[in-house]
Order: C-alpha cells, then structure tokens, then sequence
C-alpha cells in the first residue's frame, strides 16, 4: 500500500480532565483483529460466555461489544465484562501451540514498530517465553445469529461455545443492535446510545411495551448526587412523549422538586452545541421544547405563587375543604396512629359530608372544621384524639395554600382529572418546605389520576375549551382521557421511604396502588433518588426498567441491586458523569449508555 495512504492518525483521550494522552489510532481503532479467543480449564467457554486474549496494544474496556464467527458461518455477539492481566504461563495452555506463538511474534513486531516511532526507547520487562504478560477478556454473550438451512427458507438457532484461536473483533452497529433485540422491536423508543471503544456509536431503543406496558413498566433512576440521572429522566420522558404522540395519546404530569429545572421545558437553550445536535439525530429524536406545557404553581402569601420561578403560562393551585373532605387521610401522615385514632374522625368526615352543628349550620370550609366540636361519642372516644386532630388543622391552616374560598387559584386535583391528550402539566413543589404538604401533593394527583381511570369518560366542565368539535356531526363531544400518562418524581424516596413496618404509611400506600395499576392501564411512573436503598423495597420490585449512575460499593451491596451481577457492580464504581447502566429483561446483561446532552435552559 502507498505510504502516504497510510499516515498514522492521532487521536487524543481527556483522562480525568487532568492529563492528555496521545495514541496511534491505526494500532487499535482500524484493526480487524483485537485478539484471539481461549480455552483451558481455567478458562472455559461455554454457550453464555468465551474468553480471549487481547493483542498488545489494543484498548478494550468493559462494556465494549465484540463479535467472533461461530459454527455455520454465524456470529456470535458479546459485551466484555472483566479484564485481567496474567502471565501466559498460567493460562493453562500448550507452549507449543502455533497460533499462541503467532501471537507473540506479532505482538513483538508491534513492540519493535513503536519503539522505532519513539524518541526515548521504553523500557519492557523481560519474561521467559511461558513468563509472557498478556491480557484476557472475559465476554457475556448477548445473543448469536441464525444460519440457514440450506435449500430451506428456515433459520436454525445456534447456542453452542465458541471454539479457541477464533479472531475476536469490535462488533458492528448492526451486530449490536442485533443483540439487543433492536430489530425486533414493533414501536421502539429511543433511550440512548452506546459508545464502543472504537468511537462507534450506536442507538439504544425499547419497544413501546417494555416502558408503559403490559410487558413490563416504570422507570427508576439511582446514583450520586452531580451524576445525571435526572437528565436522563428527563431526556428519556422526552423520548418518548416525542416519539408516542405521532400516532396514540400521551399526557406528561411532572413534579418540580427541587430548584427551578422543570420550570423551563417549554423553551429549549439558545446555542446548542454540534455535538448535541448529532447525538439527538443520532436516536432520530427532533431538537425542539415540550409543547402544550401549563405550569402549577403553589398559592403563597396575599395569592402570589411560591415559586423560585414564574413561567408565562402558570396557574396557582390551593385547596378548599370540600375539594379534599374525602381525602384528609393523604393529609394526616399519623392518621392511623393507634395512639390517637385520628382515622374514626377522618372517616366520618369523608363519609357523613356534608356534615353539620348542633345549630343544622353546615360545615363548608376550614375555619367551620376548626370550630366544629360535635363528633359522635363513638368517633371520639378520647378528648386526646380530638385534640390531636383539631391541632394538626390549625397547623395545615397556616398554609397559604389551605383557604376557606378560592379566587385566582384551582383545585389541582380536578385540573389532573380533565388533563388532555398530549398536555404537560409541571407541578411546583420545590419552595414548599413542608414535607407533609408535598406528600399530600404528589398523593392527590395520584389519587386524582385513579379516579379519573375509574370513569370511562372524563368528567369535562361545560365550556367549549374542554371538548372537541367532531367534524362529522358537527357537534361537541367529551375527550376520552389520553392513552398514556407519564408522571416524573425527583427525589421518590421522600414519598415512598423505606420502612420495617409491614403497613405502609397513607401516602407510599396510594403511590403503590397508582404503579400496581399502571402496567395494565398505561400509566407510568418515571422516578429517581440516590440510593435505591433509601426506597420501600416493594416499590422497587414494581420497577421494570432500572438506571443506575456511579454508586458507592457500600450501597452496591443493599438487596435492591441485587438484580446486578457483581462484576456489573465493580463497574458500576467507575462510570463516569453522564454514563448510565441499564438493566431491563430484554437484554441478556446490563448494557452502558450514555445520552445527549441538555437542550433545555437551566
């Protein structure tokens, strides 16, 4: 070949974001070959995994997908998942063996190559021929491909061990989207991209049933603070509102919990880099804001919104007594406390409604409630409980949000009822500093959307704005709720925290009750937190899809990620910002990737 045609390309690697390293990317980026595969009786080879050795030089690291030719001219596809260095010697194979000795002479000429290209001569330690250092892989197959039966329009299925001294190479973008089962797909989501050593990039997606169901459902995102896992929530939300609004209805409720991130989805950044365009291209996804977006902001002081940012189209919500009389329970976190029984007053309230005075005065709003002493013995059978109960009123009613009569702001509940298709609605919780009111927030829209799928039709107000002009008869007609709802909590560990109590408190109990229900009925949680740990374990085992960011080892061993293997977990500790381990039931081991970066302000 003409020595001009074969200049050495350089490429240059960020380590840390303190130090540079160069390389000879014709040395390991352009090569067919990356090593040859093994067998000893220390290392065997079997129909869910081989191992081999790496060619000197060559840089492979976990999570990197290769692929050797098998039996019948297929190919088998796997995801390296350990390295270790070792002496030839202890690979338990014959000195002897031609092909190892091929190896060697090849690597010696790579040794030689680059020391000829280098001023200063590198210093190599000196072994015996069995003392050689080489470098194995360990793979996980991900899957095989078919071969034909000759003369037959049939494929047959091909599980069997990939023999020794087989070339190993990077897999393709074809091989790997084959092994995730891509093709197969009948309506794929995209849900990132995995990046190979090589610098190949490849699209991730997953089938419509393995995010809303009846496959599998939710999403649930772990890792250290600073790590992206919101981002890529967020990213992964869009995806799929996107990508599900072409041809069903989609409904988007959102969950602000923490500074004003969400508050801005409307509007996407005015200078978006090249390489963030690219990516989003890369998944086929289109760079533009969330449409149809409402704003639900907390009612402060003097009606004002208690937000750390007013966004143009924003509505304030409160709540008067009779929006919530059957729902105190959400309201009360110890209102099943045996110390004081608060649940006998909280029952009756909800079912005797409208409730009245010894006067027949009824009882409309929370000042009436707060005065209101005329329980049936029965209900309260001890003053402490009443007490208890009439304290607590007095606390909430300190809560701007918590009026006897609403002027400019609305009842959130019935906004989430009457949602329309392809509607985001952003909820603010983020300046409330009470927990408890949070959790009464996140609670009543839950018990809101299971209402609002109790009825076949929404409950729409009379008003034109809320039904749709059928073009046929030319008359209005109710909207059916949306097909898809997909509810984002930052943060899930505040409502639904992990506790030794078999019962489980009012609000994680109406949490449950909503993803129990929504792998059948299409409603989905998108959730995150730091540690899974810090979650109720049976909410985690409702979780169908898990992301996990760079974690601790302590947490790693907790019970909830032991739906990872442990070498998994040993990579886990060294991902870094921005990647993000997926595990699901459609792929085979748990896959890296990573995502495109933000596109909306901050």
């Amino acid at each position: 070949m003409d020595d001009k045609k074969n200049k050495t390309k350089k490429k240059t690697f960020i380590i840390n974001k303190t130090t540079t390293a160069e390389v000879d990317t014709d040395s390991f980026f352009n090569e067919h070959e990356i090593g040859k595969t093994i067998v000893s009786d220390r290392f065997l080879n079997t129909i869910d995994e081989f191992w081999f050795i790496i060619n000197s030089n060559m840089i492979v690291n976990p999570f990197d997908f290769v692929s050797v030719q098998n039996l019948h001219k297929t190919t088998t596809i796997g995801i390296v998942k350990e390295l270790h260095c070792t002496f030839l010697s202890n690979l338990g194979l014959f000195s002897e063996n031609k092909d190892l000795n091929k190896i060697e002479e090849q690597d010696g000429r790579r040794q030689q190559k680059q020391e000829r290209k280098s001023k200063s001569k590198p210093y190599y330690p000196k072994y015996h021929y069995n003392e050689k250092e080489v470098v194995v892989a360990r793979v996980a197959i991900m899957g095989n491909t078919y071969a034909k039966i000759k003369d037959n329009k049939d494929v047959l299925s091909v599980n069997f061990p990939v023999g020794a001294n087989k070339i190993v190479r990077f897999a393709t973008s074809d091989e790997i989207m084959f092994a995730l089962g891509i093709p197969e797909m009948e309506n794929p989501i995209p849900v990132g991209f995995i990046k190979t050593t090589n610098g190949l990039k490849v699209p991730v997606s997953l089938d419509l049933s393995y995010i809303v169901g009846p496959d599998t459902a939710h999403i649930n995102a772990s890792g250290i603070s600073g790590n992206k896992k919101t981002s890529y929530l967020l990213f992964l939300l869009f995806s799929a509102y996107q990508t599900i609004k072409k041809s069903e209805d989609i409904s988007l409720i959102i969950f602000n919990t923490k500074e004003e991130d969400l508050l801005h989805i409307h509007n996407i950044q005015e200078k978006i880099n090249s390489q963030i365009m690219e990516d989003y291209g890369l998944v086929d996804l289109k760079v533009e804001p969330f449409e149809n977006v409402t704003y639900f902001l907390p009612r402060g002081k003097d009606g004002k919104p208690n937000s750390l940012y007013i966004p143009k189209n924003y509505k304030t919500f409160s709540y008067e007594l009779k929006d919530i009389y059957d729902r105190l329970d959400l309201l009360f976190s110890d209102a099943y406390d045996q110390r004081y029984n608060l649940s006998a007053i909280i029952d009756y309230i909800s079912e005797s409604w409208p409730i009245t005075d010894s006067s027949g005065k009824e009882i409309q709003n929370w000042t009436d409630l707060s005065e209101f002493i005329g329980y049936p013995d029965f209900i309260v059978s001890h003053k402490s409980s009443l007490l208890r109960f009439l304290g607590q009123l007095q606390r909430f009613r300190k809560s701007p949000m918590f009026i006897d009569k609403k002027v400019t702001s609305f009842y959130l509940g019935k906004e989430i009822k009457n949602i329309k298709a392809n509607e985001v609605f952003v909820v603010d919780i983020a300046k409330i500093s009470s927990l408890e009111e949070q959790a009464f927030i996140v609670g009543d829209v839950m018990k809101s959307i299971d209402e609002m799928y109790s009825a076949r039709h929404y409950d729409f107000e009379d008003d034109d704005e809320n039904k749709s002009l059928n073009r046929k008869t030319k008359k209005f007609e109710n909207k059916k709720k949306p097909q898809y709802i997909m509810i984002f909590i930052d943060e899930i560990n505040r409502f639904i925290p992990n506790t030794l109590r078999e019962r489980m408190d009012v609000i994680p109990e109406q949490i449950m009750k909503t993803v129990i229900a929504g792998r059948s009925r299409g409603t989905v949680l998108f959730s995150a937190q730091q540690f899974k740990s810090q979650t109720d374990s049976r909410f985690q085992e409702n979780i169908g899809l898990h992301v996990t960011a760079k974690v601790g080892r302590s947490e790693l061993s907790r019970e909830p990620y032991s739906i990872i293997d442990e070498i998994t977990k040993t990579n886990i500790v060294r991902l870094n910002k921005g990647e993000m381990v997926m595990v699901h039931p459609a792929f085979r081991h748990p896959v890296k990737i990573m995502f495109p970066g933000n596109i909306f302000p901050r």
